[in-house]
């Protein structure tokens, strides 16, 4: 006879005891899931941030641990180009350290000088410039080896690649990651972001030393080991950015945000469809972000648009067969005309400038090419409304292919302005609607903008 055949409650009892078990260990994986969770994502991070963050995170992660074990390798390389594997480390390596170091921090200072506001404007494209620079800087160490009496060169030119970047991932880490945030928590958002790079700077730093310590040490070897580690974190940058929407509008992402919604009706007159305006979102989906955009291509009859150009140097889009005093002579009577019309309806309180040039073939355009430049008094309002018109005007343009009167022009551009002045109300809500910032437009750094009868140049 069983003990449990003896005293049935014991089956109940046992029972009981084997079901809290179970549950206290189910409970406790279930917790330890949340805190891993509450650890690495925001709260509430299902409906506190966008649907788009969970594939950013996933590629933000590959992208940092993989240049974490480059960076171990990297560093390995330039020890081994002390000669470290010989013997304590000298003085002399000691200050070649050091002096560097010290040459990386200038070269971010002077880098932070000349980006600015493109921090804001492009921070998708220096995000992913920002990996290239610092794999470019990995690089520079893993040749190190090859040539040890260069290394105070070569490590300060390496340096400075990694301050850039270093400074870049800083710079940009705000805007990227307000725009995955549906709720007032980006404080949150940003510390779960250091949290997810920790790790992931641990897991990759772990990688690498084991990388390295199964390998036979030479400059050889860390090559082979390090090329697909760079490769595959870089690519893991670039597919993260593909999941990061950015509601603020620069160049590129206006000329795919209006692309559709300013079009010429069968009687001539221009109209705007707002349901034609795309949103952040949707611009996220063809939005070229490893270049700069200065300029929106000619399409078909459509001309292109160029931003702020250099009037000093129009001439050469000019055909070659056209003489150099008539090149000059052309470029000064659009430059005229742009900045001085001769209409009587035009304000000018929008502190923009437009001209066009039929015989332009810049960017392989059919049908010459717009102009836009703006004054030193331009605010984002004038920036947006002025290429609101320099995009109604290529919208005529396209349907008189090959017009060249002066008068013509002028004529046309008056026909866009009004319509633009008409409509920009209806544009401006709808962007609002469609989810745009145009609190602040990036278009053009202060440094290029113009006043009236002077050359930015």
């Amino acid at each position: 006879m069983s003990i449990v055949r003896s005293f049935p409650w014991m089956t109940k009892r046992y029972s009981a005891i084997d079901g809290r078990r179970n549950r206290s260990v189910a409970e406790w994986f279930r917790g330890s899931t949340k805190k891993v969770l509450e650890a690495f994502l925001p709260a509430e991070y299902k409906t506190s941030v966008t649907p788009e963050y969970m594939s950013y995170m996933k590629w933000q992660f590959v992208h940092n641990t993989l240049g974490a074990a480059s960076g171990v390798l990297s560093t390995q390389a330039l020890l081994y180009a002390m000669g470290l594997g010989t013997g304590a480390l000298p003085l002399s390596a000691a200050i070649n350290w050091v002096i560097k170091d010290g040459f990386g921090q200038l070269g971010g200072v002077l880098y932070a000088t000349m980006v600015g506001q493109k921090f804001d404007s492009d921070p998708k494209h220096l995000r992913f410039w920002s990996a290239v620079w610092l794999q470019s800087a990995t690089w520079l160490e893993m040749l190190a080896p090859l040539a040890p009496h260069l290394f105070i060169l070569i490590g300060s030119a390496a340096n400075v690649g990694k301050n850039i970047s270093w400074l870049a991932m800083s710079a940009t880490k705000a805007s990227i990651n307000k725009s995955f945030c549906l709720k007032e928590n980006l404080g949150d958002l940003t510390a779960k972001h250091g949290s997810q790079a920790t790790a992931a700077g641990l897991l990759g730093t772990a990688a690498g030393i084991l990388i390295g310590a199964t390998m036979d040490i030479t400059i050889y070897t860390l090559i082979i080991g390090f090329v697909p580690i760079s490769l595959l974190s870089l690519w893991g940058n670039y597919k993260s950015l593909l999941c990061t929407i950015t509601p603020s509008l620069n160049l590129e992402r206006a000329s795919h945000m209006v692309s559709e919604a300013v079009s010429v009706d069968p009687h001539g007159q221009l109209a705007l469809d707002p349901y034609m305006l795309k949103s952040p979102r949707q611009v996220s989906e063809v939005e070229r972000f490893m270049r700069e955009t200065r300029h929106i291509s000619p399409n078909g009859m459509l001309p292109g648009i160029a931003l702020l150009p250099d009037i000093g140097k129009i001439h050469r889009e000019l055909p070659d067969d056209v003489g150099a005093e008539h090149k000059q002579a052309i470029v000064a009577e659009m430059v005229s005309s742009a900045f001085c019309p001769q209409t009587t309806d035009r304000t000018w309180s929008e502190n923009y400038y437009i001209g066009y040039l039929a015989g332009s073939t810049a960017n392989k355009s059919r049908n010459g090419n717009i102009y836009l430049w703006f004054s030193t008094q331009a605010t984002s309002r004038d920036m947006l409304f002025g290429l609101y018109h320099s995009i109604a005007l290529r919208q005529l343009l396209g349907q008189a292919p090959g017009i060249g009167d002066a008068d013509a022009v002028a004529e046309l551009s008056d026909q866009a302005y009004h319509f633009a002045r008409h409509s920009f109300a209806d544009f401006g809500e709808s962007l609002i609607i469609k989810g745009w910032d145009i609190s602040t437009v990036y278009l053009a750094k202060r440094s290029d903008l113009v006043q009236v009868g002077v050359s930015k140049n």
